[in-house]
């Protein structure tokens, strides 16, 4: 049933917070702004009721809310760039990057064919982008330059890429399928090995979404339907079957940096586990509303959408250090600057970005998706 639940959810959010597009060029008039400043008085902090096997420290609230334009970071953000201060996103057929000191798009790429999936490389140059089509490429970020189309035992027909994740160093791509298959690539566009993970009957089922470990030696599989499995990339047996169940195209799995826990949002809700022995620290008795995750890269913190809040804890997520609030909507992504000291969060309406260190709304935007 609580499947169920959160697919009807889902659909729900899809048809309240569709968003309007609104197309704009690079040159066009900066489309982020900075909050108004607060008054005399500083933002006042509430406790609230703490969550599940967490403690809340502080939550922090816009004393006001701030101006928003239209088209600022499109549909997905996936990353911050080395600099922290620009951010690359997609929608269905362009790929953007925004900088937040100039407040404008400076950068536009437009895809041959709609976009399913894309990833950027851990240092920044290269990014990955799957097609409808099940074509996936490799394109240098800096001139635009298409490096590699790859190549591969792929039924382009019916097989629609679900995910794409680099490697932790960068030599790697993994792509999870509907075709139940997990693919490794090579940076030059060659497939070096595949396997398929099993789902809830250890029969191979479609792959919703795929993790990697820090030291590239284990890989986290989303089923559509069964639990989140660990498995040895280079034997390709299932190491641990951690839990949880149902998941959709939206899905994510990931890796703490240390290695030491995995976090997921599958159909049923956020659950993060504990790699060592397996045990669910969050998800697994009180379930939480949540469709976006992310660890900050100095794993320092495990930040994770409560419905239409952000709740900043502990990479164990034993303690809850901050609830950020404003959000007019379910979330849909969550994402880290490299130096983990900004974090964007993206609903069906807008784009907000905070101070990591205080909570602080640094910026505001409206999404644009079209």
């Amino acid at each position: 049933m609580k499947r169920y639940f959160f697919i009807v959810l889902i659909l729900f959010v899809l048809l309240v917070s569709a968003c309007v597009p609104a197309p704009q060029s690079p040159a066009e008039t900066p489309s982020l702004t900075a909050p108004i400043p607060p008054t005399n008085s500083p933002v006042p902090s509430a406790t609230a009721t703490p969550l599940p096997s967490a403690t809340l420290v502080n939550t922090v609230r816009p004393e006001t809310s701030p101006t928003t334009v239209d088209s600022i970071i499109t549909c997905v953000a996936v990353a911050f760039l080395p600099d922290n201060s620009r951010i690359l996103s997609y929608d269905r057929s362009n790929v953007q990057i925004f900088d937040l000191g100039s407040m404008r798009k400076v950068d536009l790429m437009k895809a041959p064919a709609n976009l399913v999936s894309v990833a950027l490389s851990p240092d920044g140059q290269t990014l990955a982008w799957a097609m409808e089509d099940n074509t996936i490429q490799l394109v240098r970020l800096s001139d635009h330059q298409l490096l590699h189309t790859f190549t591969g035992n792929i039924d382009r027909s019916m097989n629609q890429v679900t995910k794409l994740k680099f490697t932790p160093d960068g030599t790697r791509l993994v792509s999870a399928s509907h075709d139940t298959w997990v693919r490794i690539w090579d940076m030059d566009g060659k497939q070096v090995d595949a396997f398929q993970p099993t789902g809830a009957d250890d029969l191979p089922k479609q792959v919703m979404a795929v993790g990697v470990s820090p030291d590239g030696k284990r890989l986290a599989s989303v089923p559509d339907d069964g639990p989140v499995k660990l498995w040895d990339l280079a034997t390709h047996q299932k190491v641990a079957e951690l839990g949880g169940t149902g998941a959709y195209d939206t899905s994510d799995v990931a890796f703490s940096p240390d290695g030491q826990f995995v976090a997921a949002d599958l159909a049923t809700g956020q659950f993060l586990w504990r790699v060592a022995d397996g045990r669910a620290l969050l998800g697994d008795s009180a379930p939480i509303n949540s469709m976006a995750f992310a660890f900050s890269p100095d794993g320092r913190f495990l930040a994770y959408a409560d419905l239409n809040n952000v709740i900043l804890s502990s990479p164990d997520g034993s303690q809850v250090i901050r609830s950020l609030e404003g959000h007019q909507s379910p979330l849909w992504n969550l994402v880290f600057s490299p130096d983990g000291s900004k974090l964007a969060s993206r609903d069906g309406v807008e784009v907000r970005i905070w101070q990591v260190p205080d909570g602080k709304l640094l910026y505001t935007g409206k999404s644009n998706c079209p």
